[in-house]
């Protein structure tokens, strides 16, 4: 009786078409479920958290800086204060692309693991039944696509890190600087304002007096603002290659790879008759 069920064959078509079933539905059923795990993506989103949290910092104190320095008598120290306004566009773009990569994280597993490489198996069934090329080759070539997104994503933030974590120290730096010299900023205009009252008093021997440290303080709170919008200026051109350039190259360098990989028909050795 034994020997008879090993002299059995399954025809080679039936166990291909019942691998190509177990793959998709353990693709579809365990592998999306996992990779939409939130502790599966844990380490990355606490990445992309920290990130955001850093981007948060250099705004809130930029638009601190920014309003101290437009609310000091005179114009002198405007222009400073518009140009770093106009850098929080900036802010808002890197926050929006790591809101954008903590989307993607997830969603680009739940869509590859739940229908692309599902629907890969179910094109590999159908040219098991119609033997057509072109149906084989567009199951393999999806089911590719569908890994080769899955781990563009994840690698892209990795690289991201990489670069992040080098400058993370410069980062922080930069927000303890311009919160220093927002603290001097608004120091010396309290000090020009209790000096400037009561002036008109002591006008005869002090208006000489009193214009020069103006302008001497003045000067100095110029310097510090110039200083505070260089630092912003590094901290941006920093988070913009980070989080928006390098994720973009890695995408752009997938991209490459998948349209080698659509550009070419893939040929199976035919059966000798």
């Amino acid at each position: 009786m034994i020997q008879d069920l090993k002299k059995v064959q399954y025809p080679k078509r039936t166990i291909i078409i019942i691998i190509l079933i177990l793959i998709g539905l353990f693709s579809r059923f365990l592998v999306a479920k996992l990779v939409t795990d939130p502790s599966f993506n844990a380490a990355t989103i606490e990445s992309l958290e920290e990130k955001k949290t850093t981007v948060l910092k250099l705004a809130a104190t930029m638009t601190a800086s920014s309003t101290a320095l437009s609310l000091l008598p005179g114009d002198v120290a405007l222009p400073i204060a518009n140009q770093m306004a106009e850098l929080n566009k900036y802010f808002i773009m890197v926050i929006s692309a790591i809101i954008l990569e903590k989307v993607l994280v997830s969603v680009v597993g739940h869509v590859t693991f739940s229908y692309i490489i599902p629907i890969a198996c179910l094109l590999g069934i159908g040219y098991l039944y119609l033997k057509l090329d072109i149906i084989r080759n567009l199951a393999i070539k999806l089911a590719i696509f569908g890994i080769v997104i899955f781990a563009a994503i994840p690698v892209s933030i990795r690289i991201s890190d990489l670069i992040y974590s080098t400058h993370q120290a410069s980062l922080e730096q930069t927000v303890e600087i311009a919160n220093e010299n927002k603290e001097y900023i608004e120091e010396k205009k309290e000090e020009f304002a209790e000096e400037d009252k009561n002036w008109m008093e002591r006008v005869g021997n002090y208006l000489s007096n009193f214009t020069s440290k103006i302008g001497l303080g003045m000067s100095e709170i110029v310097k510090k603002g110039e200083d505070t919008l260089n630092k912003y200026i590094d901290a941006i051109a920093v988070l913009i290659i980070s989080t928006c350039v390098i994720p973009i190259i890695v995408l752009l360098f997938f991209a490459w790879i998948i349209k080698i990989l659509f550009g070419f028909e893939i040929r199976l050795p035919k059966k000798k008759e």
